[in-house]
């Protein structure tokens, strides 16, 4: 067992904000901020930021690659070549990271590796989907920080923590004036036509009794030069979310502003919450009610979202202590920046012996973005899109690295967008249904990625979601 000590002190933070101190600090190199705004439009209590990398855990042909750059990780890069379930689990098992006990209680994500993995995953974690999802295509990065900046938002000060034996923040410079993000022209893959004719096969499917709902996607791609981080700030202003993230690892960025859990594990406590509804935004009051009404009304929505929960149930009954899991809140409206959605809340208790690699096979991925039954609605979806999602329909997050605890919190990686080769990619789905209508099903997609395409037209405008905060 390898125990890394953090350092760490309490820093006042009435003149700074996440952004700034990202700039200031991790500059042009490579880091990642995680933010959070609730439902209801407050900003959550923390934010994270985390920089000069000591240990990544990738997936590489199906094999963990361990990258150390502390000595007192290199014993980890035994388990590299190691099949990659197996194998990053041995490593998270093999490692704790323990806070300073003069600081007092700090959020579990302090010390937890971060990062994402990509859809194609799911042909690692799930053996009958490797004919289609190739485990040795599958992509996923892990991060241990050997810096963290914690924000607490409500008490207005952050914690510095660093896994050197000092505080001193060095390198603390002018905040750098990144280049303005430059988009081209866009291009949807697949084209309207093609996708009319995949939702119509695949409603075929659906009708033959192969599947009850499949989730077809659209990617939309273009040229991009200048600042990722830039069009960052635009995103999280435009579409604050409760999984609000910039990653930087090098050749690849990801951001996004999710609306939608993953999986989460709070020393046992696993949650859930599936959405599967969409309306957008009325733009009044009055009109915003009338479309909410008209979307618990609909009776095609809510028999999609019903499916949703059940199939949220049976991935939580994998791995939950039996007679734990409870459907806590049940299809209620929540409001985003540019759409609507119906959402139930589902939790359980995990089951003794479960760890975090569990948890994620048991969630990963969503129903939300696959359909149901799961496994049959995936192969589908590879078959007609062909096209590797990349991140999209993933997970970002964190695993914790307190021993003798099971803490991760994971967002679906949807209203989200990556560069990486000079191309921006992001991508939106619909759910299909026996009776789905294929035009409106291309419009969801359109709809959903309504907020992302606005931050790329947007010209900027300062950094008011988090200076208000403040």
């Amino acid at each position: 067992m390898i125990t890394l000590p953090q350092q760490g002190t309490w820093l006042p933070a009435d003149t700074q904000t996440p952004i700034s101190l990202y700039l200031t600090l991790v500059r042009e190199k490579q880091g990642f901020l995680l933010e959070s705004t609730e439902v209801d439009g407050r900003l959550g209590r923390y934010s994270l930021i985390g920089w000069d990398y000591r240990l990544i855990l990738s997936c590489s042909g199906g094999k963990l690659d361990v990258q150390s750059y502390d000595p007192r990780l290199h014993a980890l890069k035994e388990f590299s070549g190691q099949d990659y379930v197996s194998g990053l689990r041995a490593c998270l098992n093999a490692l704790t990271v323990t806070g300073p006990e003069n600081l007092g209680p700090l959020p579990a994500v302090t010390r937890s590796v971060c990062g994402y993995m990509a859809y194609n995953m799911g042909g690692i974690f799930e053996p009958a989907l490797a004919d289609r999802l190739r485990p040795e295509e599958g992509r996923s990065i892990m991060v241990l920080p050997g810096k963290v900046i914690l924000f607490d938002h409500l008490h207005h000060r952050c914690c510095y923590l660093t896994l050197d034996s000092t505080t001193n923040l060095n390198g603390c410079q002018r905040p750098s004036t990144p280049a303005p993000p430059v988009v081209g022209a866009i291009t949807t893959t697949p084209n309207q036509d093609e996708f009319l004719r995949r939702v119509g096969r695949a409603k075929d499917l659906i009708t033959e009794g192969e599947a009850i709902q499949i989730v077809l996607s659209t990617r939309f791609s273009a040229p991009f030069s200048g600042s990722a981080f830039e069009l960052y700030r635009r995103l999280r202003q435009i579409n604050p979310s409760p999984y609000t993230f910039f990653m930087s690892f090098g050749e690849l960025t990801i951001m996004g502003s999710s609306p939608e859990l993953l999986i989460r594990c709070e020393d046992g406590l696993l949650q859930l919450r599936p959405i599967a509804g969409t309306r957008v935004r009325g733009a009044t009051e009055a009109e915003d009610q009338a479309l909410a009404e008209e979307l618990l009304a609909d009776e095609k929505e809510r028999a999609e979202h019903v499916m949703l929960v059940d199939l949220g149930r049976n991935d939580l009954g994998r791995i939950a202590a039996p007679g734990t899991v409870h459907v806590d809140k049940y299809m209620q409206v929540e409001r985003f920046s540019h759409v609507m959605h119906l959402t139930s809340y589902l939790s359980a208790h995990l089951a003794e012996g479960l760890d975090a690699i569990d948890v994620l096979k048991a969630g990963f991925p969503a129903g939300t973005v696959s359909g149901a039954p799961k496994i049959r609605a995936m192969q589908i979806i590879a078959d007609e899109e062909k096209l590797d999602r990349g991140p999209y329909a993933g997970g970002i997050g964190w695993i914790g690295l307190d021993q003798g605890q099971v803490n991760l919190d994971t967002g679906i990686t949807i209203r989200s967008l990556w560069v990486e080769n000079g191309q921006i990619n992001w991508q939106a789905g619909a759910g299909l249904v026996f009776d789905s209508d294929p035009e409106k099903e291309w419009q969801e997609c359109h709809n959903k990625a309504r907020a992302i395409l606005k931050a790329i037209t947007s010209t900027g405008g300062g950094d008011d979601f988090t200076d208000r905060q403040l």
